[in-house]
């Protein structure tokens, strides 16, 4: 049985990614006695974009990865507007969240740009799967290890949470949950934007020291 192409496989992973961005909302409108989700919808909504749109991956697309990206950008739109209407129907500052939504959508954007010009050489390949391991799942999991830790001090979890912030996976949990979008800071929305822009630069320079030449 032949194995499905990598566009093909890119093409499921953006269609999930959609149908998990509007799956709580789309369960609450169905169920509206049922409340699933206290925190914001908007996070949400963002949620499962991050979690799959920069996965590495082994296809380069031809036409540069600018299309790709913007694909993942424009697909997350809809459902980040749909949560950001719910937030603001429910109370949200508008400007704390329009600043928050549109930093959350630009790490997103770079983050997904990174990973569809990662396959352009080997040495890009390897370079962002390390640090999308490092951090994407490694520091979700080394953050979710020391909460769960039964003799860490509590003053010591909550002094980590900036420099994870660099994780956009905990920054969005972070803000999806009850309050979470008032305890935010500028620090911590900076840190996770400096973190797609550090992975983008590196694939960048390695792609075009190992490809001399010019980019499509």
């Amino acid at each position: 049985m032949p194995s499905p192409r990598p566009g093909t496989v890119r093409d499921a992973t953006l269609a999930a990614a959609f149908l998990l961005s509007i799956l709580v909302p789309l369960g609450e409108a169905l169920l509206p006695s049922v409340s699933l989700a206290r925190g914001s919808l908007a996070a949400l909504a963002l949620l499962p974009w991050l979690a799959l749109a920069p996965l590495p991956g082994v296809w380069h697309d031809p036409a540069g990865p600018a299309r790709g990206a913007l694909l993942a950008g424009c697909l997350a739109l809809p459902p980040l507007c749909l949560g950001a209407g719910v937030d603001l129907a429910r109370g949200a500052d508008a400007r704390v969240l329009g600043v928050t939504s549109a930093a959350a959508w630009l790490v997103l954007v770079v983050w997904s740009l990174a990973a569809e010009g990662a396959p352009r050489t080997p040495e890009s390949r390897s370079a962002f799967a390390v640090l999308w391991f490092l951090l994407l799942p490694g520091a979700s999991a080394l953050r979710f290890a020391l909460a769960w830790v039964p003799a860490r001090a509590s003053s010591a979890a909550s002094g980590r949470a900036p420099f994870f912030a660099a994780d956009p996976l905990l920054w969005c949990h972070r803000w999806g949950r009850p309050e979470g979008l008032a305890a935010l800071d500028l620090g911590e929305l900076a840190l996770a934007l400096c973190g797609a822009l550090l992975v983008f630069v590196v694939v960048r320079v390695l792609g075009r020291q190992a490809s001399p030449e010019r980019d499509p």
